[in-house]
């Protein structure tokens, strides 16, 4: 599996849709090869989305704070699977001290995750319980918590008995990331939270933010000198 690379966090995109969308696979990426097409659906959909390696969540926390701290951006969004679920929740509470709002964090059948921070905004938990496996990290999927005075708002919906609908035959642990239903629901609620780039822009105004477009020059050219100017500066009367 190919490890994301630090330079593609940004808090700005140019792509049909306002918003960043930042996915880790499961344990070492083994078993969540669902999450790659997972990124190429979302990235046909309009939104930038970028995969990362479940063992490279405090370089994507560190840098996602280092780049959004302090800075308006496009809505964030964290999405991980299994092992890579438990680290995108652990992202989110990284940004929680840089001051960074997560819109929305969804996580597939996380394993051992800590609680959601109040600095998510929406959490979409699709898991799935497994009767007796369930004593076991490795095979089950688990419902969150968030913490204590927290406003986030968070769904647990347990596959098996809350979201019938996305459940297909045989899916477990190891290839919930891979079915179509549950790309269609994770696709679903990023487009609600990512808009189109040009209702973005009208609800600002008209502003397209801090952020230049992405054929405009990043420093303006120096307006050319004319000869009298050269002859004046010289010294000319």
């Amino acid at each position: 599996m190919r490890a994301g690379k630090m330079e593609w966090v940004t808090p700005s995109s140019t792509a049909p849709r306002a918003g960043n969308v930042y996915l880790l696979r499961g344990w070492i990426g083994v078993f969540s090869t669902g999450i790659d097409n997972l990124t190429k659906e979302i990235n046909r959909q309009g939104v930038r989305a970028n995969v990362f390696q479940d063992d490279q969540w405090r370089s994507l926390a560190r840098t996602i704070g280092q780049k959004y701290k302090n800075q308006p951006s496009e809505p964030v969004i964290l999405i991980g699977h299994s092992y890579g679920a438990d680290d995108v929740v652990r992202i989110a509470r990284e940004l929680k001290s840089s001051n960074v709002t997560v819109d929305l964090l969804i996580t597939l059948d996380p394993v051992t995750p800590p609680d959601v921070p109040g600095n998510v905004k929406k959490c979409v938990n699709l898991f799935q319980s497994n009767g007796i496996a369930d004593a076991m990290p490795f095979l089950r999927g688990v419902a969150l918590e968030k913490e204590k005075d927290a406003t986030t708002e968070l769904i647990n919906a347990n596959i098996r008995k809350d979201r019938t609908d996305l459940l297909e035959p045989g899916t477990d642990h190891f290839n919930i990331e891979k079915k179509d239903r549950i790309h269609g629901e994770v696709i679903r609620q990023v487009l609600a939270t990512c808009p189109p780039r040009a209702n973005w822009i009208a609800a600002r105004g008209g502003s397209r933010g801090p952020y230049p477009s992405a054929n405009a020059p990043l420093v303006q050219p120096p307006k050319p000198v004319t000869a009298s100017e050269r002859f004046n500066s010289a010294g000319g009367n």
